[in-house]
């Protein structure tokens, strides 16, 4: 009888490090069920750093650094359970054997772990370790590169698929320039800063104005910045940061999330709804705003 388990089974990918646990991109699952339900991996999130002390996150969950914020990722084997806690202690375990999100073959039996499961044969039986990996076998032992990414590189582990990004190096000169952007030497890949300061060499990432950059062989490619989701009535975006946050006071709030049932009474007891303004009676540079039923009024001072 044999079994399996992401920490205890390693392998060498020809010259690379060994397939560890902490290496693993894609999950220990089958590549067809990679895409987990988006409230599996939600994410929980503060102000401080992924550096503080102690550790910010659960140990079932990831802290991911970025700028001005930090939140706690439910790590590959875990899911939220809905109650989205700040530090990650509403990740539970997933039961790959039930929801069918495991690689083992036929001929053994699944059998969950917290945060993993196990491939195990049965007694008496002669079992090959292989894998099932996007509906075909895969032999144990077996080293492939991923049809859809040809920089992630799997193997077959006593019946588990572990995948991780291509190992770069850069004194190679083969290296893959694709999956290795940080290795190409050409003046021509490098990049341009948007303030015309800053020379970036290809692979290189940056922020800028809430957005994350990155340098790929010349092009400067830019997109939104992610922030985490809040689940409040009242946000405001700090001045010189990126995301909203929760506030409980609806007058400093920039952004409402409107409820037509909460209504303000003016001062002529006419029934404002959610998200309406006036100019309040008697003033012609105050201007008033129902949100959720509360009145907030503020001077214009390009009026005065």
């Amino acid at each position: 009888m044999w079994t399996s388990s992401p920490a205890a089974e390693r392998s060498m990918l020809h010259d690379q490090a060994p397939l560890e646990a902490a290496d693993v991109v894609l999950s220990i699952t089958n590549p067809s069920l990679l895409e987990a339900p988006p409230d599996d991996r939600r994410p929980r999130w503060g102000r401080a750093s992924c550096l503080s002390h102690p550790p910010l996150c659960d140990s079932r969950s990831a802290c991911v650094n970025l700028p001005g914020w930090y939140h706690c990722e439910c790590r590959d084997g875990y899911h939220d359970n809905g109650l989205f806690s700040a530090n990650g202690e509403s990740c539970v375990d997933i039961n790959e054997c039930k929801t069918g999100r495991n690689t083992c073959a036929n001929d053994t039996v699944c059998f969950n772990l917290d945060g993993g499961y196990d491939c195990r044969c049965p007694h008496g039986h002669n079992c090959t370790g292989d894998c099932i990996h996007d509906n075909k076998v895969k032999h144990s032992g077996q080293i492939w590169v991923l049809e859809t990414d040809r920089c992630s590189v799997c193997s077959c582990q006593a019946g588990q698929v572990m995948c991780r990004r291509m190992v770069c190096d850069c004194d190679n000169p083969s290296a893959d320039l694709f999956c290795c952007p940080e290795c190409d030497p050409r003046l021509s890949s490098q990049c341009l800063h948007q303030n015309g300061l800053l020379t970036y060499s290809s692979g290189d990432t940056w922020v800028d104005n809430c957005q994350q950059c990155q340098c790929l062989q010349g092009q400067v490619d830019c997109w939104p910045l992610p922030c985490p989701p809040v689940d409040c009535d009242f946000t405001l975006i700090p001045e010189g940061e990126c995301c909203p946050r929760c506030v409980t006071d609806p007058c400093q709030a920039d952004t409402i999330r409107n409820d037509i049932t909460k209504t303000c009474s003016d001062e002529h007891r006419i029934q404002r709804l959610s998200g309406s303004s006036w100019i309040k009676h008697g003033t012609e540079c105050t201007l008033c705003q129902c949100k959720n039923g509360h009145i907030c009024c503020s001077v214009d001072p390009m009026c005065l």
